[in-house]
């Protein structure tokens, strides 16, 4: 039984490193390809170094937020199976219904739920911190965005093709690299209840975000690419670069960050420098609420399978 469940787990967090590598990965090199500095492939293949870079590099202080850091007991092998369960079920969700969840907010409300379901106990001070960083981003984000934007504005012309496209794979690559660092956790953190090295899950992790950056990276950059040429190519070097650097925090701390938390609001950011209006602010609150209810939707059913098995 004990194998079945284990199995399980490691299936389940396949398929979470998977959705993370070709979601959250990918659309990073939207405007890379969009501006003509790569091609689709190549822009794919790129994007999913760095992201395995980030992963081994630093994925370690949000793998111990996910696997420990969240709860005052050890998770429990089905506990683990439960929450990454949980999660990869309400990705499925998202990619069916084109229903925004994010699997930071997903994986962190899953872990919480099983704290209720599973007769463990949250770290409050620990929670307080994520959501407390959660908030800040988007602020963060708008100003970092708004300030790169400026500078990018007054000493990059906009005829400047050749500069442009080295920032823009520049700012792509470390968006890639940060989202792989602060990702990474939420496929090898609740792993922790597995009887393998730390090293292992996280490499684990790294590899399944790698193969799905490398699996589906074309097919989600070309689909985000006429996003980010509507916004034109300072303004994608300024929303990455803020969403690289707000990302660089969280890993820091080892708080999980959805990467679109930090993009929508750079987006914004950059847009008022260049007086463009062309947010739709109705799909952004409707972004934002399904957020939220991704997070107490996964601490719910975590926490009802919780009790229904243990």
């Amino acid at each position: 039984m004990i194998e079945l469940i284990t199995l399980v787990t490691m299936v389940a967090a396949l398929f979470m490193g998977i959705s993370i590598g070709a979601s959250s990965v990918a659309a990073t090199f939207g405007p890379v390809s969009s501006s003509g500095a790569m091609n689709v492939l190549r822009a794919a293949l790129v994007a999913g170094v760095f992201a395995f870079l980030g992963s081994i590099l630093q994925g370690h202080n949000v793998a111990e937020t996910m696997g420990s850091g969240l709860l005052t007991t050890e998770i429990q092998v089905a506990q683990a199976a439960t929450i990454l369960f949980v999660a990869g079920l309400l990705v499925i969700v998202s990619v069916l219904t084109d229903y925004p969840m994010p699997t930071a907010f997903t994986t962190t409300g899953a872990v919480v739920g099983s704290a209720y379901g599973f007769g463990g106990a949250v770290n409050w001070s620990e929670l307080f911190d994520i959501v407390a960083y959660w908030f800040a981003v988007p602020v963060a984000s708008l100003i970092i965005a708004y300030v790169t934007a400026i500078v990018l504005q007054r000493y990059i012309p906009k005829d400047a093709k050749k500069p442009i496209r080295y920032l823009l794979v520049i700012s792509a690559s470390y968006m890639a690299y940060t989202t792989g660092a602060g990702s990474v956790g939420l496929v090898s953190g609740p792993m922790a209840a597995l009887d393998y090295s730390k090293i292992f899950l996280l490499s684990f992790g790294a590899v399944s975000i790698l193969l799905g950056t490398w699996m589906y990276s074309p097919r989600i950059i070309k689909a985000v690419s006429y996003d980010y040429s509507n916004i034109g190519p300072r303004r994608s070097i300024a929303a990455l670069a803020a969403g690289g650097i707000t990302a660089q925090a969280g890993v820091m701390i080892g708080a999980p960050i959805s990467a679109n938390l930090a993009i929508i609001a750079a987006v914004i950011g950059s847009g008022m420098v260049e007086g463009k209006s062309n947010n739709d602010m109705s799909k952004i609150g409707f972004t934002v609420l399904a957020w939220i209810s991704a997070f107490f939707l996964a601490v719910a059913l975590t926490a009802g399978i919780g009790y229904l098995v243990y």
